[in-house]
């Protein structure tokens, strides 16, 4: 094997410990570009009736960091409790479930609370605790006084500084559902119950996970949590790659942040194949090389879901056998949002590559209107102003930032200027500066747009 010291399974071991493209990190070490968050969640909890929501695209890394997040508060009594929603998923569930693992844990550990606590354990009956069921919680928790109630007993025997982290809180279908939480969340303060929460969600608002309620901002540090930035991106891959004695060259680094399009989900798929490329390489090696990067961007792109894949090939089996390079050429930038003309101007770099005779303009714009149609996968939606489009789904871009690559087209990261419609300004959230190029210093590509339509 190409990596000296390891047989196949010590390998895989070391790679899941710096790795993690399939479950959340939850050690700080591996937790890359989300200190300022960290920082923001650690003050938040320290504060009394303060909880924690972190929202933003898919794929960006937020049950991540609400693990990291947890791991830190959570005092070593016990685990920190942790709750998934489910489309079916309801307030009392949610609850019954959040008590049912605190049961649990004071089961195994049998901690001293229960003795010095000074509640009367009505809901959580520690002496009958094998005996109780999650559906037997459940059906006692018929109002939010209930809730409050059996939060305030897990609250007593779990542990001395007890967190819940509610993960893809944006799956539980109920907005009523979904609402009670807010009014949840005050109570748990007025009362003076010392439990944390920490939500997650998939949202571009708050509003579309918790409505307006207004009750509940109070008791809120919401994080709206952006893509990877440059420098986090590529220290991924570099400390897996640290961890077994492997160099990675600049460049290479580089083009696995840019065609990460700075989800971590990808930046760590990416570095688990480029890394196993490199241990079943049959000569010994103490870098990785750019076949092994090409070889395991070919894994990778095997490996990501038919969620992500679905939409795409939707695209590209169209009967015109035209739309692969014009779904190329709508991610050749970092702008969230880009103007038609300027992706013509990708088109046109692109169909240079090749042996293809280019579509006119009006043709690509045809093909353009027609990603918006389930027809093509529903890739793109106008946004507001006449021309300008984005991805409905931005996590698809990064997938289709990878085909191009994976077929010899190398999308450049970032725009070196904005176009002459678009206007820069410093953006209110955190993920809307499409308009900010985030590119570091040093780190150039082969070519720069014009936006007159033309290379």
């Amino acid at each position: 094997m190409a990596i000296p010291g390891y047989d196949r399974q010590r390998f895989a071991a070391q790679l899941n410990a710096v790795v993690s493209p399939a479950q959340p990190i939850h050690s700080i070490e591996h937790l890359f570009g989300r200190t300022s968050e960290l920082d923001r969640i650690e003050k938040a909890l320290f504060a009394p009736g303060r909880h924690v929501f972190i929202y933003g695209d898919r794929g960006v890394g937020k049950s991540s960091l609400a693990a990291t997040a947890a791991n830190l508060y959570q005092s070593s009594d016990a685990d920190y409790i942790d709750v998934s929603c489910s489309p079916d998923a309801t307030f009392s569930g949610v609850i019954a479930n959040v008590a049912f693992q605190a049961l649990n844990a004071s089961r195994l550990t049998r901690t001293q609370t229960r003795d010095t606590a000074g509640v009367r354990l009505r809901y959580l009956n520690l002496e009958r605790a094998s005996e109780t069921s999650l559906q037997d919680l459940y059906t006692e928790i018929h109002n939010l006084i209930d809730a409050v109630e059996v939060l305030r007993e897990v609250a007593a025997i779990h542990s001395q500084s007890p967190i819940v982290v509610v993960d893809e809180f944006d799956r539980m279908a109920s907005a009523q559902e979904r609402a009670k939480f807010a009014d949840l969340l005050k109570h748990l303060g007025d009362k003076r119950i010392p439990l944390k929460f920490i939500f997650t969600g998939i949202a571009k608002t708050l509003d579309e996970l918790l409505g307006a309620h207004q009750s509940a901002i109070r008791q809120l540090e919401t994080i709206e949590l952006p893509k990877l930035n440059w420098n986090a991106r590529w220290n991924i891959l570099l400390d897996a790659a640290r961890a077994f004695s492997i160099n990675v060259d600049r460049n290479l680094y580089v083009r696995v942040a840019a065609v990460s399009d700075g989800y971590p989900y990808y930046v760590h798929l990416i570095t688990e194949k480029i890394l196993w490329r490199v241990f079943e390489d049959p000569q010994e090696t103490d870098a990785i090389t750019w076949e092994h990067y090409h070889a395991a961007l070919q894994d990778a792109i095997h490996s990501i879901s038919a969620e992500l894949k679905r939409p795409y090939e939707m695209a590209i089996m169209q009967r015109s056998g035209d739309y692969e390079e014009v779904l190329w050429s709508t991610a050749d930038s970092e702008w969230l949002q880009r103007y038609l003309k300027d992706m013509y101007s990708s088109y046109l770099y692109i169909m240079r590559q090749g042996t293809k005779t280019p579509l006119d303009y009006e043709k690509y714009s045809s093909r353009i209107r027609n990603l918006r149609k389930p027809a093509c996968g529903s890739i793109l939606v106008s946004e507001n102003k006449q021309g300008l489009y984005s991805y409905r789904e931005k996590m698809l871009r990064g997938y289709v930032r990878m085909q191009a690559e994976a077929h010899g087209i190398e999308l450049i990261g970032e725009q070196s200027a904005p176009s002459e419609k678009q206007v820069m300004r410093v953006p209110a959230r955190a993920s809307s500066g499409y308009f900010q190029s985030t590119i570091p210093p040093g780190v150039h590509f082969d070519r720069q747009r014009k936006h007159d339509g033309k290379e």
